[in-house]
């Protein structure tokens, strides 16, 4: 008795759908004015490549205010030299004889879509499987990687025909009239948790931003990332913090330093707390613990991330809980995943955050170095010009931001403590300068008490008595 062989692979069809394919070509035969509804349909997402040959006619006929009908198409295809290899004149009259009426076109285009994305993720599996049996030197984070990306742009990519720009203007009325009446229900704009730099940018940070936070070393750049971050976890949302530079429990040592209000020291060094237990600073430490343990704020601190290892993770954190604001710190950090020099490089990473932040409806603060050119300046306040690597940084951001601590280079500057927050672009808005208090022991920003002056300039040398204080 012969048993069946039950491990004999199946012959399976390859994703497609020859009736969509025909239908499509064949009503744009009928009536050129039908591919006005399908923009988004390309002639590679055809499965039969006597259908892409036909559909490319097509298209460039009507692109070039010709009539696309049988006999057209076929002079087209016959004058290229591809007549024959999509069956002639009988073929196409077949193809026009048998095809409905354009009504359905855009229904016909979703699935062949459709069927394109199905045949890429075969593609991808076997281009994945080819990765893992051979490595070729590459890491098992490098594959995952690489695999990731090889995915990613079969990701939604869901048509949106272009609209009028009126009608844009219902939802923007509805929610300016909500807001002003204190009952919206739109999606707010972030707080920074920084007063005056919330109102400065409007309210706060937007969906779909990148926003570059950038300074010399030691201006506070991770201390008011970090801010920001538990500012988005108050409001009820979810942080994503990315620390390329720090371990998670540098960053949450001062995550409790803010939250206590104890200083750095002791949170580094136990010896230093008062001896009675019963004192206030183990009540403190307490509360503390508590605030932070409760903070919807995720730290992910693997080192120089690719940026498809940031988008990767960013997708699972959205996923399972939800995602409002990203932190990355820093851009000099992050792996290089493609381009020939640092500019390009950098720019590909740039480019790749401003379009993540687009997908995943959220903004995201990049943290950037500044190059050493502006401490060689009499006046040390940063410039456009001094963002490191590439000026493509510039282009990409939504908005830019510049801090300044001039006590780091004068120390009797008459604004110890204070920090100039300066926003030098805004896509959406004005630019300029806001006040903030930087308490150097627990790394923190807060507001500056309103009407505070400040803005040392070289040369001002006596400390200067204003009042001034913060939260």
């Amino acid at each position: 008795m012969n048993a069946p062989d039950r491990f004999v692979e199946q012959q399976r069809e390859v994703p497609h759908s020859d009736e969509a394919e025909q239908s499509i070509i064949g009503a744009l035969m009928t009536d050129n004015e039908a591919i006005d509804r399908i923009g988004h349909l390309c002639a590679e997402h055809f499965y039969r490549y006597d259908h892409r040959l036909i559909f490319s006619a097509i298209q460039r006929m009507i692109i070039a205010n010709r009539r696309a009908d049988m006999i057209t198409v076929y002079e087209a295809l016959a004058s290229s030299g591809h007549a024959d290899q999509v069956g002639g004149l009988p073929y196409l009259n077949k193809v026009v004889a048998a095809a409905p009426s354009a009504a359905g076109i855009v229904r016909w285009a979703e699935i062949v879509i459709d069927r394109w994305k199905l045949r890429g993720l075969l593609t991808a599996a076997d281009e994945v499987a080819e990765l893992v049996y051979s490595r070729d030197g590459k890491t098992v984070n490098e594959i995952i990687d690489a695999a990731q990306a090889k995915f990613e742009p079969l990701a939604d990519a869901s048509a949106k025909d272009p609209q009028l720009i009126g009608q844009f203007l219902t939802p923007i009325v509805e929610r300016i009239d909500e807001q002003f009446h204190g009952s919206s229900t739109h999606s707010k704009a972030l707080s920074t948790g920084l007063r005056d730099l919330d109102e400065k940018l409007g309210g706060g940070m937007r969906a779909g931003q990148l926003i570059i936070v950038a300074g010399r070393p030691g201006m506070g750049k991770t201390a008011i990332a970090l801010g920001v971050a538990e500012a988005a976890a108050d409001a009820g949302t979810t942080s994503l913090f990315f620390s390329q530079e720090m371990v998670g429990d540098e960053l949450c040592s001062r995550a409790l330093s803010r939250a206590s209000g104890l200083p750095m020291d002791k949170i580094l060094d136990g010896k230093k707390f008062a001896k009675d237990d019963g004192s206030a600073e183990w009540s403190m430490l307490t509360k503390g613990v508590q605030r932070v343990s409760e903070l919807q704020l995720i730290v992910d601190d693997r080192p120089a991330m690719t940026l498809n290892a940031i988008r990767g993770a960013a997708r699972m954190v959205k996923r399972r809980s939800g995602l409002g604001l990203i932190v990355i710190d820093y851009l000099g950090l992050m792996a290089a995943t493609e381009g020939n020099n640092r500019n390009e490089q950098v720019g590909a990473n740039t480019r790749g955050l401003k379009a993540m932040a687009k997908q995943l409806g959220v903004p995201i603060v990049l943290l950037a170095q500044l190059s050493r050119k502006c401490d060689e300046r009499g006046d040390k306040r940063p410039l456009p010009s001094d963002l490191r690597d590439s000026g493509e940084i510039e282009q990409d951001a939504d908005v830019i931001i510049f801090l300044y601590r001039d006590e780091v280079y004068n120390p009797d500057s008459r604004d110890k403590g204070v920090a100039e927050i300066h926003i030098a672009k805004q896509r959406n808005g004005p630019t300029g300068i806001v006040g903030a208090a930087y308490i150097g022991e627990r790394t923190l920003f807060a507001d500056l008490m309103p009407g505070t002056r400040f803005g040392a300039q070289p040369g001002d040398e006596a400390p200067r008595k204003s009042k001034r204080g913060f939260e």
